[in-house]
């Protein structure tokens, strides 16, 4: 939702695509009754005789005949997208389309619920709260009155009207350590340290070890190829340390929730390069630094990628002087079939939203679907001494987790 658009619906009467409500939909701790008004409503959209999307805005007061009243909700009584999703999806004969977004506007916070044009009739799978199974819910007009859903005649209508189906696809941020989808919006705490420039940062010196007879140091003189003192050290703890505390791992999880099936699925997001925001792979985040080492640590697969061809979950970062590119391949996705991308990680310099936006391509997809996933960051800044990196332990290494 952009600001020029939002400001154009609040002077739009109250239709088959547009309705307002002052407050919040009863949902969190709700009673069935309660949660039912929500559910009766998102139905009578997506049933409804329209040729464009449909908009709830909540935290608008309607003023016929001018320009509604933004109100506003307070930020906490904002709905969970995902859980909406789970809630209206887990009832219905078919997957409906719709996004809760947050919404900022003149210093307020408004929801936004946002109904796709589908495939129609949609109906519930069981009597839930007030309404009842098998009967279609419709809006008409400004209105949708559950004593009087779809004729007969209408869902007939309704499924002539479909159309030719095509799959549809969704992507949402996913769980790091489990496969579980997170919804389109997520948060981290993340700290950007200030090191030491790296030419004031010493070597890592071994304890010298003087003989007692000849006087001479010891140290100097054992040379042991399997356990070498790292002079890096110190230098290599404070980019470890800068990018461990800075970045965060992401996971990404592409679903098919349409009744047909799509072919060469591919993902594409992006990201400007220029607002201080990095992003890279799991094989650029740096290993673990270790005061001793063998000559065998020098010989690192790390960073090489194979050539062979790639398999669903496969991410590919590009970056140009532009933006940041994160394309990930998800081969052909059956109906109800998701695909789990592998982790990469992004770093945000300031604290503020970071959005996501890019495209879903399928073989068999009229045209991209677009998609945007956001990211709330609070970023702390810090500053770290040479003595600070001394006083650091040596990190674990990941073979050791």
């Amino acid at each position: 939702m952009d600001t020029a658009f939002f400001e154009q619906l609040l002077y739009e009467e109250e239709t088959s695509t547009l309705d307002v409500k002052k407050e919040q939909y009863r949902f969190v701790k709700a009673t069935d009754d309660e949660k039912s008004e929500l559910l009766k409503d998102i139905l009578g959209f997506a049933n409804a005789w329209r040729r464009s999307e449909a908009y709830i805005l909540i935290g608008v007061d309607e003023v016929r005949g001018c320009r509604d009243n933004v109100v506003g909700i307070a930020a906490a009584d904002h709905l969970d997208d995902h859980s909406l999703q789970q809630f209206v999806n887990n009832l219905t004969n078919r997957p409906v389309h719709f996004h809760y977004e947050a919404f900022g506007f003149e210093g307020k916070q408004v929801g936004i619920i946002r109904i796709e044009k589908q495939q129609r009739p949609i109906y519930l799978k069981r009597d839930y709260g007030k309404l009842h199974r098998d009967e279609v819910y419709v809006r008409r007009g400004s209105s949708t009155d559950p004593s009087k859903p779809a004729s007969l005649e209408e869902i007939a209508l309704m499924g002539q009207t479909a159309g030719p189906q095509s799959a549809e696809l969704v992507v949402e941020f996913a769980y790091i350590e489990r496969d579980m989808a997170l919804g389109v919006r997520m948060a981290w705490d993340a700290e950007f340290v200030e090191m030491p420039p790296f030419n004031q940062i010493p070597d890592l010196e071994a304890p010298r070890q003087t003989h007692p007879v000849l006087g001479i140091d010891l140290s100097a003189l054992s040379i042991d190829p399997f356990n070498r003192l790292n002079p890096h050290y110190f230098r290599e703890l404070a980019r470890f340390e800068s990018v461990r505390l800075l970045f965060r791992p992401v996971r990404l999880v592409v679903r098919n929730v349409g009744q047909v099936s799509a072919t060469n699925v591919r993902c594409e997001m992006a990201i400007p390069a220029n607002i201080g925001v990095h992003v890279m792979d799991s094989s650029d985040f740096p290993d673990a630094p270790k005061r001793r080492s063998s000559i065998a640590d020098s010989f690192s697969l790390k960073g090489i990628k194979p050539a062979f061809r790639q398999t669903p979950g496969d991410v590919t970062i590009d970056k140009n002087d532009e933006r940041y590119r994160i394309e990930i391949e998800c081969g052909d996705l059956q109906p109800g079939r998701r695909v789990w991308s592998d982790v990469f990680y992004v770093g945000k310099a300031e604290s503020g939203q970071l959005q996501l936006a890019g495209h879903i391509y399928a073989e068999n997809l009229p045209q991209p679907k677009d998609c945007t996933l956001t990211i709330s960051a609070n970023v702390s800044r810090t500053t770290m001494t040479v003595n600070d990196l001394r006083n650091l332990p040596e990190p674990p290494d990941d073979d050791d987790d």
